[in-house]
């Protein structure tokens, strides 16, 4: 297992790094909301079971406190969050559960040209579509993900910018069947603005990937390059290509190729985008071995009116570990949902959803879920000081 106190040691570093000169000048610029949401939703596989046996629903009540915190300063932005959520099963009450959430991003100018950028991400729950949302759905267990990062970015001229970033990421299951692991990734990228509706970008990354078993790590080299585009007052197109040079603790290696693609388009009271991807990952906890992931994804929201939204989405995701292919799981999700703003302290929701995951090349084999859900988040007014 790894060490969980580094989360407490992250939020320390946050909070010493507040009250430097410079980002503490200021007062009376500090705010903090609290809300709560009420949820009640039907859930037809609680258990994550295999479509051959006998799915359990169940219904599910939910509140979420949640407590978001924002300052701004001359030369500094930081926001933070803290959610806590109780799920009551109405008839598989050993499924209860107390899941966590919280998050922390510190932005600061530290000069003219000089940026820096620090944060983290904590995830605790025992669904981990919630905890790590790679479109993989494991095995009902306790998971704590965990990712900060920090970055120092410096402008080159007035269309050219360098960056330098490190991220750590775990997953780690309280499940001993699945595997834990922790990624290390330091990445070099410039950016260049090329016309008044155009940015092109270059990268190289070196990354770790760190299992909690025997002889298990694995190195990667990745080289990408892509550009953005408006190709239009109302749309946008973004294209990058890469590749991902793989190293194994027990010797050989292996050349990956990645990429993404991308297109948004405005309308009227809509906004559409979508997107590929084809990315390295690890697989949520199932092997030793790092993943590739290729997804595609669409995302349309509405604006029915001022204060009605609607949005759908739907992603295909496939995975498939490497080098020696033991895992191979398809996913495919579909959700609509609504939000009506009633006043500046209620917003009210309602949805459904569809979840699907199998294995490779067996699609009448695996896992369904469907969901269906309506809420409601009560906003208190702000705390200002």
């Amino acid at each position: 297992m790894y060490n969980r106190a580094r989360t407490i040691k992250t939020a320390a570093l946050l909070a010493a790094l507040l009250m430097l000169p410079g980002l503490s000048e200021a007062r009376d610029n500090n705010t903090v909301t609290p809300s709560v949401t009420l949820d009640a939703r039907y859930d037809s596989n609680v258990r994550f079971s295999n479509a051959k046996e006998n799915d359990r629903g169940d219904f599910i009540l939910s509140v979420t406190p949640r407590v978001g915190y924002a300052r701004r300063g001359m030369h500094h932005e930081v926001r933070g969050f803290y959610s806590l959520t109780a799920d009551y099963h109405t008839d598989n009450a050993d499924l209860n559960n107390l899941s966590h959430s919280a998050g922390l991003t510190l932005d600061a100018e530290l000069s003219q040209k000089w940026r820096f950028g620090f944060g983290d991400r904590v995830n605790y729950y025992n669904d981990s579509l919630r905890a790590i949302g790679e479109g993989i759905l494991v095995t009902r267990t306790d998971i704590l993900s965990n990712t900060a990062y920090a970055s120092l970015s410096r402008q080159m001229s007035a269309n050219t910018d360098v960056s330098l970033s490190a991220t750590d990421s775990i997953q780690e299951f309280d499940d001993p069947q699945l595997v834990d692991s922790r990624t290390d990734t330091g990445t070099l990228t410039a950016t260049h603005r090329y016309s008044q509706t155009g940015t092109a970008s270059a990268s190289y990354s070196y990354s770790v990937y760190d299992f909690d078993t025997a002889d298990s790590q694995i190195t990667s080299h990745g080289i990408s390059v892509g550009f953005r585009e408006a190709v239009s007052s109302s749309m946008s197109l973004d294209l990058g290509g890469g590749v991902e040079y793989a190293n194994y603790t027990e010797g050989g290696n292996d050349l990956f190729f990645t990429g993404n693609a991308g297109l948004e388009k405005a309308l009227k009271d809509s906004y559409m985008t979508l997107s590929y991807e084809r990315a390295m990952t690890t697989p949520t906890g199932l092997t030793d071995e790092i993943s590739i992931r290729d997804s595609i994804s669409f995302i349309w929201d509405f604006t029915v009116s001022r204060d009605i939204s609607a949005s759908f989405f739907t992603a295909l995701a496939r995975n498939r570990s490497e080098p020696s292919e033991r895992v191979g799981v398809n996913s495919i999700v579909a959700e609509v949902s609504g939000n009506w703003q009633v006043n500046k302290w209620l917003i009210l929701g309602a949805g459904l959803s569809h979840y699907q995951q199998w294995p490779e090349d067996t699609f009448d084999i695996g896992l369904k879920r469907n969901k269906v859900f309506i809420n409601a988040t009560l906003i208190a007014d702000a705390w200002r000081f």
